[in-house]
């Protein structure tokens, strides 16, 4: 009886602890097997917290992480002037910066294991320019040579301060007086007030390469009167031809530059009848903009000039090219010596002045080389010490809040920060090399390896051709030698049932 009653409990606890389809379970959807269910399946709040704080605590590590100070090859220590507060300070880099730098990219400012976040800066010109609806009226050439003509702008009030000047003649040098007055009155009355007679336009076109430069800007100081009245000088090529004339407001502010004079090395070419300087910076990477050259003719002379780059004073390629022209004649002055490029990072630069059949010109053996100021900003706090990080040839160019809003900022009267002397990084670690390919590194057994293959590839192409070409003949078994017995005659068999 007790083995019954134990039997029939078991099976009720089988019965409680087994879940069917029918049970409450039913809605669950691993069990149901109800896709839409399974699709929305979120995950435990605790777990969100602890994802989403792992992540933001690691935010930091992850600013900081390109910065390990045995990559970087130079250091500096910043000077921080004498500041009350927190606030922001400006650094001019120098050309050692450039120089030893990868064109500013791999810039870091530390203080201490703290990355400090920094603007980089280029001072280039500012220059805002208003034009100003204006018409050419009375254009003419007097009995001089000399071109003539209006702007009337329209109004007074207005103010302005530059005007340009389009010609079709091609090869011209010019002096150029401007006068002002709100009444308009005849080119020969006295009432105009002279704003300047210091302007300076010209145009050269070579008829060869087609190459042409030009000025025809003329600025004066800041004015509001109604009419302009210009006054072009004559010069040999004759009186000019005004195609138009344009009236504009300025607003400039220069750019930073800063010059240089480095020593020059200039050389006499009697069969290429040129001149040229060379001038090495010392290391590429360093940018620059205009060279200017000094002669000691005193005498008037106009030539071309061509300027050139190179890494390694071997291959040269060409940078741009101008004209070099010294002009004192009672109806012209004038003297340019300089050729503008666009930026560019050469350690060399020639220039090669075209003497033609002329004297060559005396250059001496110096140059001023100019290059636009860079500096950065960055947030500086008393009495703090700061090193600048440079010479990283695999670092990029970092990204900081600070660029979002350095415009809302008042940067005009930064206070001027300065660079230490540069030194070696006692941490860095030259990266290594790139690694040389197996078969770079061994090219006498990769050539042994080919030719082993070519013969063994002939080989097989050989046999199976020779193969094909002459197929085997059948062969016929030879004759057994063994003498076959004869086979002696059987007497017939008699297959007739037997008699009874």
């Amino acid at each position: 009886m007790n083995k019954i009653r134990y039997v029939a409990s078991l099976q009720d606890n089988i019965k409680r602890h087994t879940h069917t389809p029918s049970d409450k379970n039913r809605s669950d959807p691993l069990i149901r097997g109800d896709k839409t269910k399974m699709r929305t399946f979120q995950l435990p709040m605790n777990l969100k917290r602890i994802i989403f704080f792992s992540v933001f605590l690691a935010l930091p590590l992850l600013a900081v992480a390109d910065f390990t100070a045995s990559k970087w090859q130079y250091e500096r220590p910043i000077t921080v002037p004498s500041i009350g507060g927190a606030g922001y300070v400006r650094v001019k880099l120098d050309r050692a910066v450039s120089a030893g730098g990868n064109a500013f990219k791999d810039i870091r400012v530390m203080q201490g294991e703290r990355e400090v976040p920094y603007q980089f800066s280029v001072e280039t010109a500012d220059v805002r320019a208003q034009y100003l609806s204006s018409q050419v009226i009375d254009t003419v050439v007097d009995s001089r040579g000399r071109l003539q003509f209006i702007l009337d702008l329209g109004q007074s009030g207005t103010l302005h301060s530059r005007i340009h000047l389009e010609t079709s003649s091609l090869n011209y040098k010019r002096q150029v007086s401007i006068f002002a007055g709100d009444t308009l009155v005849p080119h020969s009355s006295a009432s105009w007030d002279l704003l300047t007679d210091k302007g300076y336009i010209f145009k050269f076109t070579d008829p060869q390469t087609k190459f042409s430069t030009d000025l025809g800007e003329v600025s004066y100081p800041q004015n509001s009167s109604r009419y302009l009245r210009v006054v072009v000088e004559n010069g040999p090529e004759g009186a000019l031809t005004l195609l138009r004339g344009s009236v504009y407001r300025y607003e400039i502010s220069s750019a930073k530059v800063e010059a240089e004079t480095l020593p020059a090395d200039i050389v006499q070419k009697k069969d290429d009848q040129t001149t040229e300087a060379i001038i090495d910076l010392g290391a590429s990477g360093i940018p620059t903009h205009k060279i200017t050259l000094f002669v000691s003719d005193r005498g008037n002379f106009s030539r071309n000039a061509y300027l050139f780059g190179s890494a390694d004073a071997t291959t040269w390629s060409r940078v741009g090219q101008g004209h070099l022209s010294q002009i004192d004649t009672p109806k012209f002055t004038g003297t340019s010596l300089s050729v503008e490029y666009p930026e560019a990072t050469h350690r060399f630069y020639k220039v090669s002045i075209q003497n033609f059949d002329d004297t060559p010109l005396h250059v001496l053996n110096k140059v001023e080389v100019t290059h636009i100021l860079r500096t950065l900003v960055f947030e500086a706090q008393p009495n703090t010490s700061y090193t600048l990080f440079y010479g990283n040839p695999r670092a990029y160019t970092p990204t900081y809040d600070l660029s979002r809003y350095f415009a809302y900022l008042e940067t005009t009267a930064l206070p001027e920060a300065s660079l230490g002397v540069q030194k070696e990084n006692g941490t860095y670690v030259a990266p290594a090399g790139p690694v040389v390919p197996f078969t770079e590194r061994n090219k006498i057994f990769l050539n042994i390896t080919l030719v082993v293959l070519v013969l063994l590839i002939g080989a097989v192409i050989f046999w199976y051709l020779w193969s094909h070409l002459h197929p085997h003949s059948p062969v016929t078994p030879a004759s057994s030698s063994v003498a076959t017995p004869p086979i002696s005659p059987q007497p017939p068999q008699n297959n007739e049932p037997p008699k009874v």
